[in-house]
């Protein structure tokens, strides 16, 4: 594939992003899915990942129109006017820059650093000195500050998360997950130090960065492998989950950023990888299910029946692309493509009307699915019951239409969320990666 076959396969995805998009006097609001689908919001999570997908599309020169770059920029404005003034993002916000969080979520303070750190280095890239140079500095700093001060555990040297990825109580204590999102956050600085010139600005931060960046990659390595979680009383959580690949997908590759990286062993990591892979691949439908679901666990949270999820998917196809494992990559990228709409969508995750009904009689009709969605632990503390109950027409809403789907004899396979702008960002990515290792051998 040259390079304009990649631009060209890059655009289909760019342009249903894209229809996910909302220019508004505030910056491009970046929503989860399509305005009428199942989440109207903005995830600074989803949008971090995206973020870095459009910074990689302009500085490896695939962004011929500047389509990415545009909505790098606008996303950017957009993250900016919703940050908290003490330095916070929350779990997710509406159209209008509105907080919509239900969900304690540690991660978003260092995902809304992300999303201003790659603009402004994207920035740098063009040989530019942006306007909103300065405030989104001080931003940066703000959260990074922010964060240390509410949710680093001095004791234990890692970052507390309440929910992360999986946003339930599978994940309270030090998510693998949660702390590298935060090593990429402190390689983003390291850059932004290094280009523009900040060493003084960030001094305090980057002698931070080494030795938290070093705890990281030593906790969550038991046996050889990675593990997903210590929980908040200090056991390690050995069971099987997609956040295993946290430290191959957050890892820093820039050549200027001098960040303690994840040591390469490559036993770790690919006994790692095979673990999880051995154990969440979908035996029926294939690719990654998130964790395994065992649905008396009040801690195990599924949507509409368990199955794979796509992003995750994608990023397990852009790990075996890296890896120069290309069949592997394809067999993954050809195994979703049987699962787009006519239009090109693909959706969050994936179920089968068995497992779908399944949920419908153990879970959604007696409630046990709410009280998961809603545990007390992991809620915001004092939350209006307007938002869960905005939470649950929208819930009921997409379940009463798969429930009208299966009645009418379509699909036996649910799609779920559809299209996701995430599973489209990380379905790019794995296209580039591909390409890079190609044409690097």
């Amino acid at each position: 594939m040259d390079k304009n076959s990649l631009c060209a396969k890059l655009s289909k995805h760019l342009e249903i992003i894209s229809k996910c998009s909302i220019s508004t006097e505030h910056g491009t609001v970046l929503l989860a899915t399509i305005l009428e689908s199942r989440y109207p919001y903005v995830y600074p999570r989803d949008s971090a990942c995206a973020s870095s997908l459009f910074r990689q599309m302009v500085g490896k020169d695939l962004d011929p129109n500047g389509d990415a770059f545009n909505l790098l920029k606008g996303l950017a404005q957009f993250i900016s006017f919703v940050q908290d003034e003490n330095g916070e993002w929350v779990q997710r916000y509406g159209l209008k820059g509105q907080k919509k969080a239900i969900y304690i979520q540690e991660d978003n303070t260092a995902y809304g650093g992300i999303i201003l750190a790659n603009y402004l280095l994207t920035c740098h890239h063009h040989g530019k000195e942006p306007s909103e140079l300065e405030d989104y500095l001080k931003k940066i700093k703000k959260a990074i500050q922010f964060a240390i001060k509410n949710f680093y555990r001095e004791e234990i040297l890692l970052f507390f998360s309440t929910t992360g990825i999986h946003e339930s109580a599978i994940e309270k204590g030090y998510s693998i997950w949660v702390n590298h999102v935060y090593i990429l956050f402190f390689s983003l600085i390291s850059q932004l130090s290094n280009k523009f010139n900040l060493k003084d600005f960030f001094s305090e931060e980057l002698s931070f960065k080494c030795r938290f960046s070093q705890s990281v990659h030593r906790r969550f390595v038991l046996s050889d492998r990675f593990v997903r979680r210590i929980t908040k009383d200090g056991a390690f959580d050995l069971r099987p989950d997609i956040t295993m690949l946290s430290p191959v997908y957050f890892q820093c590759t820039e050549d200027d950023c001098d960040s303690c990286v994840i040591d390469e062993n490559p036993e770790i990591i690919t006994k790692s990888i095979n673990f999880m892979v051995d154990n969440l691949w979908d035996p029926e439908l294939g690719m990654l299910q998130r964790y395994l679901p065992f649905t008396e666990d009040i801690e195990t949270h599924i949507h509409a029946g368990n199955g794979p999820w796509i992003q995750y998917t994608a990023m397990l196809a852009q790990y075996y692309y890296k890896e120069g494992a290309i069949e592997r990559g394809d067999a993954i990228l050809n195994q979703i493509d049987k699962y787009s709409t006519e239009e090109g969508y693909i959706p969050e995750h994936l179920s089968t009307k068995r497992r779908f009904e399944e949920f419908v009689r153990l879970e959604w009709e007696v409630g046990l699915d709410a009280k998961k969605e809603f545990h007390p632990d992991i809620i915001i503390p004092g939350l209006s019951y307007d938002f869960i109950v905005e939470e649950l027409f929208f819930m009921k809403k997409s379940y009463d239409k798969i429930r009208k789907d299966i009645a009418e004899g379509k699909k036996e396979v649910i799609l779920f969320a559809t299209p996701l702008m995430w599973s489209h960002v990380e379905y790019a990515k794995a296209l580039i990666a591909r390409y890079e290792h190609i044409n690097t051998d």
